[in-house]
């Protein structure tokens, strides 16, 4: 019954200190242009032909042992 007084009390303590914390400087700080260099490209294509390879090597191995899975025919009897 009383803890929603402590819940209080603490969503105000927690309040004031955010409150008196240090904000950011009125000036911004000069930007630095900054030159993006992905070190990773070609890892990433040999990585992504590498999956590629894979995926349709799976695909194929799919398609020749569930697709086109061999029906035999049954021996004809002979009197």
């Amino acid at each position: 019954r009383f803890s929603v007084i402590f819940v209080f009390l603490g969503a105000l303590i927690i309040t004031s200190v955010l409150l008196l914390f240090p904000r950011a400087t009125e000036v911004p700080a000069p930007e630095v242009k900054m030159k993006i260099v992905d070190s990773f490209f070609i890892g990433r294509y040999v990585l992504l032909s590498l999956l590629t390879a894979v995926f349709l090597g799976g695909l194929f191995l799919v398609l020749i042992h569930h697709i086109l899975e061999p029906i035999y025919a049954k021996p004809l009897r002979s009197y």
